[in-house]
């Protein structure tokens, strides 16, 4: 009896693991921009014959993204791998400026969390040596700058986390969010971007890119805001939330 015992112990046990991790898949989601080589509706192309398709890849139909804009620099296809292709950017300035950035744009229609942005990025050339990443978490709102990074001679992934909650306004049926790339250092070479990765989970939720629980509460003091500048409501979001200069994030 006792061995029949243990036995469904340990099988109750595998299913709950099971359940909790199957949940836990369910609420991270992802937007993924890798611009392979393939027929899509919206085919960047150049002089050279390559051709990249710029439509992102989504796991859900409450949270994805648009086609990449690139606004007042050239672009082309640059092949990678086979079949994968990043985006040559070229005519940066010296200078960052609003009028020359690569724009990602994503919808929730459902509150969503961005539990982080990873982009893969190169120099190419001699062209620029830095560049400036703006997020918001309402489109309607002018971006913040939440990195202003090195570009890598290779390729190499930078990841941002914790960038607080997309929320519908009231009333309408989905909130919207934007990134903004801007290299800058020189008016040379070119900015080469091979893919950008957003995962997102529902605000009662966290995850990084890979599967996490955990529950955040409040610390003493205030006022508190979120990264966003935003006042943390009576309810909040899981996240990290700022006060007196210093950045708090209590896990239970």
């Amino acid at each position: 009896m006792a061995g029949k015992s243990d036995l469904m112990k340990r099988s109750i046990l595998s299913l709950t693991v099971c359940f909790n991790l199957v949940c836990v898949a369910q609420l991270s989601q992802r937007i993924e921009y890798h611009w392979l080589n393939q027929v899509c509706a919206d085919l960047i192309n150049c002089d050279g014959g390559c051709t990249a398709c710029n439509i992102p890849t989504n796991s859900a139909g409450s949270f994805f993204g648009t086609n990449a804009a690139f606004i007042g620099v050239s672009i082309c296809p640059l092949p990678i791998n086979v079949g994968d292709n990043a985006v040559f950017t070229g005519g940066w300035d010296l200078q960052s400026g609003p009028g020359k950035t690569v724009i990602i744009s994503g919808i929730a229609t459902v509150p969503m969390r961005i539990d982080s942005i990873r982009f893969r990025h190169s120099i190419y050339s001699i062209g620029p040596d830095r560049v400036k990443v703006a997020y918001t978490a309402n489109a309607a709102m002018a971006p913040e700058e939440v990195a202003d990074v090195e570009v890598p001679t290779d390729f190499t992934t930078v990841s941002l986390a914790d960038l607080g909650c997309v929320q519908p306004a009231p009333g309408a049926p989905m909130g919207t969010f934007q990134i903004r790339f801007t290299p800058y250092g020189s008016t040379e070479g070119g900015w080469a971007l091979d893919e950008v990765i957003i995962v997102g989970s529902t605000c009662e939720a966290s995850t990084v890119g890979v599967a996490e629980l955990a529950v955040y509460r409040d610390a003493t003091g205030g006022p508190w805001v979120d990264l966003l500048g935003r006042p943390m409501t009576a309810q909040p979001a899981p996240g990290v939330y700022i006060a007196a200069g210093k950045r708090v994030r209590v896990v239970e």
